[in-house]
């Protein structure tokens, strides 16, 4: 860890502009990946007769020292010109995704405009995701068809989670695709591995799991971890959390809670979800840590499920673990009261997720 320094300053000003100009940069960067398909992105950033050439992706930005565009221009130019000769792959885009065909959508479309929302759904909405499956043994992919999200995180950086009714080319069903970002650290598993042990350890109220696994795509992982980090108080470390991209589908559709026909129905639907976390914990030693309103659904049959493992963790009954990562996640308006005052110091418990649940019934 390096103190502000000659190094620090010659990259950033700390200023009230400077804040604004960074605020502004990023809430561009943010609506360039909120409507393409992105991996990464790049941009140019001119202020006076000085720019730089920045890289964004869900870890953070990398920028380059300052140039004089006006005077020096050779640094523009070449980016500009080595730029106009990359891959989609190489500009960052997203090409396991992609516009659907005719018959695609012909026999897609029926399917999708039955689902609550999506009566209005058109050809043009559509996209083909592609999905590999970490536990098959061929490396062909899963072909889904989706209209827009129906659900996402906002925001630029982090697991930027998008979720996606979508029709399952090879099932004809409806299904859940959930695309995110995955933390990329020691004993974080990846979701598709946590539902699986879930499911043998036979928990009840969770969705059955069909395809999940990495993106398949170079590069999967962000960059940025890769270089130091300078942040607004001028310290240089290298601590932003890696990511990589991951896609999961989820064979059991189910309901938001607030669609719940009576408080005999809420409290039941609730009820399900605890079972669904206490059996995880006494019997897979899985504990979820992001419990709320959004990750608790109502299936067709009017039962609760709880969802979104993605933040569980495995945990050791009688040991006392340290963080997994520098940040803390976790849904504001549900999370504990001991969270909320320590949250970088204090290991989350059962006892935080019960307490989530509290909050959850108050909330709705």
């Amino acid at each position: 860890m390096k103190k502000r320094g000659d190094e620090a300053k010659s990259h950033i000003r700390f200023s009230d502009s400077a804040y604004r100009a960074c605020g502004q940069m990023t809430a561009y960067a943010s609506a360039h990946h909120q409507s393409q398909f992105r991996v990464f992105s790049f941009s140019i950033f001119l202020f006076g007769e000085k720019g730089r050439l920045l890289r964004w992706d869900r870890s953070g930005v990398i920028y380059t020292e300052s140039f004089k565009w006006l005077t020096e221009p050779d640094t523009l130019l070449e980016f500009i010109w080595r730029f106009n000769f990359l891959s989609d792959i190489e500009r960052g885009h997203d090409t396991t995704v992609a516009s659907v065909t005719d018959d695609e959508a012909e026999v897609a479309l029926p399917k999708l405009k039955r689902y609550p929302g999506l009566e209005n759904t058109k050809k043009a909405d559509l996209q083909r995701f592609l999905i590999h499956d970490d536990r098959s043994a061929n490396e062909d992919l899963g072909v889904y068809i989706t209209p827009s999200a129906v659900w996402d995180t906002g925001g630029l950086f982090g697991r930027s989670t998008f979720g996606y009714i979508a029709y399952d080319v090879t099932s004809t069903n409806l299904v859940y695709l959930k695309d995110f970002w995955r933390t990329d650290l020691p004993g974080i598993e990846k979701e598709g591995d946590i539902y699986h042990k879930l499911h043998d350890a036979q928990v009840p109220n969770i969705s059955k799991l069909g395809a999940a696994g990495d993106v398949p795509l170079s590069p999967e992982c962000t960059a940025t971890p890769q270089f130091p980090m300078a942040n607004m108080s001028g310290v240089l470390a290298a601590t932003r959390d890696p990511y990589v991209h991951y896609r999961l589908v989820l064979e059991t559709l189910g309901k938001p809670l607030s669609t719940f026909k009576s408080t005999r129905q809420l409290c039941e639907v609730i009820r399900d979800a605890i079972v669904a976390h206490s059996a995880a914990y006494e019997r897979a030693q899985i504990l979820h840590r992001d419990v709320s309103a959004g990750n608790i659904l109502i299936t067709e049959e009017g039962t609760g499920m709880l969802i979104d493992w993605d933040l569980s963790k495995q945990v050791h009954k009688g040991v006392e673990e340290g963080p997994r990562q520098h940040s803390r996640t976790g849904t504001w308006q549900f999370i504990s009261i001991s969270r909320l005052r320590e949250p970088r110091y204090t290991a989350h418990e059962v006892s935080d997720d019960l307490e989530s649940f509290f909050w959850v019934l108050l909330y709705e």
